[in-house]
């Protein structure tokens, strides 16, 4: 994975209705972010520019604003190879193609529709439990994808296209798909998504399918386009786009993509967390044994519900040794807490653009939306009582997921989590308002304060020598060998292992000048 482009400086700053200090900056303090064009001039660092906007304003026209933070408005983009195989991994030139399953996994009976009976996930019996309540009554769910296809068969019955948002063009109203094809772009992807989310009744006859693909066909849904594909996300898009389902009311939010953090995230999260919005992020996909070895972002956060993958039969969606297949991300063990299982690949595949057909597709994308059904499931069948506090309805709605999920599997704590969806036993557990609430989550990189790397500064400077470390931590495979495969988030290695991180993150030519100076200021304290 690698950063591609700056398009923006996101800046944060104190929101209207707070005062604080700004030489400090923390989760309780309410903020609100701007993205203004950076300078000119493409040799300066995008980090070195997110710093200018900090001390100098002025050059950019920001002293109005108070800048406490700003960041990099980043493109990641991620190889994309094509391996053996078929399904979602082949790549196949012509996106129309029947895509077969891929027999490297185990294949679901019946093709279409095994991910939803009674040996799998029982979304079909928990929707089919919960039915349709009716206008006015039913939950909102936000998709953050790459767009829809408004003319495929497994369009929602409740698609709010009057609400539809487009961030990956700009701010626009339009969230269609347009698909573009290159390689490795996945067009449609978010068709897809939003089929195994909500999809309507469609008709297969040659796999003996008439049924709803959708986990939850009568949930209210809001497509939000964050992205042109699906391996080429920017910071900007996704913060908007959590922000946006916020602001709708949204109760659940389903994200089939992510990345390498960025604080915009952080607090885009936070914000939902405390508006009662539950978010469920895809765990991430590796080809054979590339990176990402664990759980990427926004799935890592605390207060997203990560979903891993578990395959037809039961096995995890990973197999070790040498193969070019996709699989996915889990890991590491303090994030498993807050993760659960949903089942991938060979799960439908709406394939946008192609008369209404419907393939089979892989990832954790498979999963997300499984997840994310459940959760509106549960919400709509367990009303939260009179009084509580809005983020209680996702500690509530967490529990009731992670407490009724299947833990019979092996090594369930080390690939699924809290444990394989069981969405007819989550509708059992009742609203708990006896739940602690989840801590709220940041971007850092703890080694620095551990060596004191960083000096007496303003916290918004600290926290943005953290979150370039981070970043370039997580795109270096260099990096992650010689911290001995340690966790930066959760783990503390030997003094000399750190030591030898920030050195080398020091001669690394993606460091920015800023942090570059304040690693050397370490170096000759030795």
């Amino acid at each position: 994975m690698s950063f591609v482009a700056s398009r923006w400086l996101l800046i944060e700053r104190p929101s209207p209705s707070a005062s604080p200090d700004l030489e400090s900056l923390t989760s309780s303090i309410p903020t609100a972010w701007s993205a203004v064009a950076p300078l000119s001039g493409g040799s300066i660092h995008p980090w070195d520019q997110a710093h200018h906007a900090v001390l100098a304003p002025s050059a950019l026209g920001l002293e109005s604003l108070g800048a406490m933070y700003a960041e990099p408005d980043f493109v990641q983009a991620f190889p994309f190879p094509r391996p053996e195989g078929g399904g979602l991994e082949s790549l196949r030139s012509s996106p129309c193609e029947d895509r077969s399953p891929n027999f490297f996994w185990p294949v679901g009976v019946p093709a279409h529709g095994w991910h939803l009976d009674k040996e799998h996930s029982l979304l079909k019996a928990a929707r089919d439990r919960v039915g349709d309540p009716g206008d006015g009554r039913r939950v909102r769910v936000g998709i953050l994808d790459t767009g829809y296809d408004p003319h495929h068969i497994t369009r929602p019955i409740n698609l709010l296209t009057e609400l539809q948002r487009n961030f990956a063009d700009g701010d626009e109203g339009d969230a269609t798909d347009p698909g573009r094809h290159f390689p490795g772009n996945q067009p449609g992807h978010g068709t897809a998504t939003l089929a195994l989310l909500a999809g309507g009744r469609v008709q297969i006859p040659d796999a003996g399918f008439d049924d709803f693909v959708g986990g939850a066909p009568f949930a209210e849904v809001v497509p939000v386009r964050i992205a042109n594909s699906v391996i080429h996300i920017s910071s900007n898009a996704m913060a908007a786009g959590i922000r946006y389902a916020t602001q709708l009311k949204c109760q659940v939010v389903s994200i089939s993509m992510g990345g390498v953090p960025a604080r915009a995230w952080a607090t885009a999260v936070n914000e939902a967390y405390e508006a009662g919005v539950a978010i469920f992020a895809a765990a991430g996909n590796r080809f054979g044994l590339s990176p990402p070895a664990s759980i990427i972002w926004p799935a890592r956060f605390g207060r997203v519900v990560a979903v891993c993958g578990v395959t037809a039969d039961g096995t995890p969606y990973h197999k070790s040794g040498l193969h070019s297949n996709m699989q996915g991300c889990f890991g590491p063990p303090a994030k498993m807490n807050t993760a659960i299982a949903a089942y991938t690949p060979n799960t439908p595949w709406a394939i946008m653009g192609c008369q209404g057909a419907i393939g089979f597709g892989g990832g954790t994308s498979s999963a997300t939306p499984q997840a994310a059904a459940a959760a509106a499931l549960w919400i709509q069948a367990n009303p939260a009582p009179p009084g509580v506090a809005t983020w209680q309805r996702v500690e509530a709605v967490r529990h009731a997921l992670f407490s009724s999920a299947d833990r019979s599997f092996g090594e369930v704590d080390k690939f699924y989590g809290r444990g394989v969806l069981k969405a007819t036993a989550a509708l059992d557990q009742p609203f708990r308002t006896d739940l602690p609430k989840t801590a709220p989550d940041s971007v850092s990189f703890p080694w620095l304060r551990l060596l004191n790397v960083l000096e007496s500064m303003p916290r918004g400077r600290e926290l943005m020598f953290e979150v370039e470390a981070l970043q370039l931590f997580l795109q270096s495979q260099r990096l992650q060998e010689l911290a001995g495969g340690a966790d930066p988030i959760s783990d503390n290695p030997s003094r000399a292992e750190i030591k030898a991180v920030l050195d080398a993150m020091w001669q690394s030519p993606a460091v920015s000048q800023a942090l570059r100076t304040h690693l050397s200021g370490l170096f000759k304290l030795m």
